[in-house]
């Protein structure tokens, strides 16, 4: 399935974007250059690219955006035409933009396979910091370590999904009557649960962290994970290695390493202790472990378009997606548990519970970026996902989704792509990373980018070329 939305530059012109946005310097695009016409490819052709299915609500609305906030002017009649005002629905001519998910493995491999730079595969999206042979191998098909760029487009918190009708707790410990609960969970439970130590609703676990519920089932827990090597799955497992307890080697702590400690996670550890985060299909990475354990094998489905409508048809499950899947289908979310403990108050030294919102995952954000070494930009080292961050107002699943972007597309390797789409594709990301930040969808969980890594991030458009020359000089 694509997402697509189709734009046509119709005279020669400079896109100019006059924003100021959080701090953000305004942005000049490159000028389209369309001056032989539609017959060398020029403005006419795809943009597409694929992966990670993450961001694809942003993505598609992005697209839609982009062609709403920009009518095609009719140049047949006496309009004048200026700025941007060249986009238009036919499918016969333009330039379209598109996007198919299959998760992020999908795009990480498409970035570096066969129909690497055509026009189906100019870019690629990803939840999923490169592993080292994922960047030899792109470096091998590139012919270099700076081909290529990995950029974040859109960051958002990833909802802990349950479906559990007529739950319901106490309004205070003293009172008898009830309203509808939210369930509490945090690292160690959700460890417990896909490790398959906790196999029932009403766990002793469970039951500690949600003392006020009156009703939780003696049923089995249907646990639900990705099929598809996927981002999502790598923004929750590396959740659960900085959450779940030291004990828990399973989710990826070690025995000498602590929740609370900050460290340098990725592919190639430095020891034993280090913590390598997957995305690897749950069903497999736990397959033996609950097995081990008695529980039954986690239900596998593809992207976060395959989970949510089935843990919403399936009673007693639960299961992990971004957060707009969770509004999209109506589908109650977990609270989970803060890294950081309340200061102040009856609950002072306990942790907060959070549901899944905007501010919760810009002050998660927020508080990362103040840690030095955590760049998210061409994270080829760092483990730069936002999770676990501190603060009592800090939801803890919280990740970036990253686009891997060519630096140097040629007519001669490149032979379904022109000029006209790669300064398209510039003009499109730069409008993502601008103004597009104010249609960020908060109502259904996306975010705005920290104002320093968009700034960071728009830079490194200038490094893709046309033949050797800078189409954004």
């Amino acid at each position: 399935m694509k997402l697509k939305s189709r734009f046509k530059f119709a005279v020669t012109a400079a896109l100019t974007l006059s924003v100021m946005l959080s701090g953000v310097a305004s942005a000049t695009a490159p000028t389209i250059d369309i001056n032989a016409g539609p017959s060398d490819g020029d403005t006419e052709g795809k943009i597409e690219g694929s992966g990670a299915t993450f961001p694809w609500e942003q993505y598609k609305s992005w697209f839609t955006d982009f062609t709403n906030e920009n009518p095609l002017c009719n140049t047949s009649s006496s309009d004048t035409c200026t700025g941007y005002e060249f986009f238009h629905a036919s499918d016969t001519d333009g330039l379209i933009l598109g996007y198919s998910g299959g998760g992020s493995s999908t795009g990480i491999n498409n970035f570096f396979g066969a129909n690497r730079m055509t026009a189906t595969q100019m870019f690629s999206g990803t939840d999923s910091v490169l592993t080292s042979s994922q960047r030899t191998s792109i470096e091998t098909a590139l012919g270099g370590a700076n081909k290529y760029s990995v950029i974040p487009a859109t960051a958002g918190p990833v909802a802990v999904i349950y479906n559990l009708p007529g739950l319901k707790q106490k309004i205070s410990s003293t009172s008898t009557r009830t309203t509808t609960a939210t369930l509490r969970l945090n690292g160690e439970t959700l460890c417990g649960i896909y490790a398959g130590q906790i196999k029932k609703w009403n766990d002793a676990k469970i039951k500690k962290l949600n003392p006020l519920i009156t009703n939780l089932p003696s049923s089995n827990i249907n646990v639900v994970g990705r099929s598809d090597g996927s981002g999502t799955t790598f923004i929750f497992t590396s959740y659960l290695g900085k959450a779940a307890t030291a004990a828990q080697k399973q989710c990826g702590m070690h025995s000498n390493f602590t929740s609370n400690t900050e460290a340098n996670f990725n592919d190639s550890p430095a020891s034993s202790t280090d913590f390598v985060p997957v995305n690897t299909a749950p069903g497999t990475y736990f397959a033996g472990i609950r097995t081990a354990n008695g529980a039954s094998a986690i239900v596998g489905k593809s992207g976060n378009g395959g989970i949510a409508p089935y843990v919403k048809a399936t009673t007693g499950t639960i299961s992990y997606v971004e957060s707009s899947f969770a509004s999209k289908y109506g589908l109650k979310s977990a609270a989970m548990e803060t890294r950081s403990k309340l200061t102040s108050g009856v609950n002072k030294g306990k942790p907060n519970y959070l549901l899944p919102s905007t501010s919760y995952a810009v002050a998660a954000l927020t508080a990362h970026a103040a840690v030095a070494g955590q760049d998210p930009i061409n994270p080829s080292v760092s483990y730069v996902q936002p999770v676990f961050a501190t603060g009592t107002s800090s939801y803890p699943i919280v990740g970036y989704s990253w686009l891997l972007v060519y630096h140097d597309f040629e007519a001669a390797t490149s032979g379904t792509v022109g000029k006209g789409q790669v300064q398209g594709l510039v003009a499109f990301l730069n409008w993502a990373l601008t103004s597009g930040q104010t249609s960020t969808y908060q109502a259904r969980g996306y975010v705005p980018l920290p104002a320093s890594v968009r700034t960071t991030a728009i830079q490194e458009l200038k490094s893709i070329t046309w033949e050797g020359t800078a189409v954004w000089p």
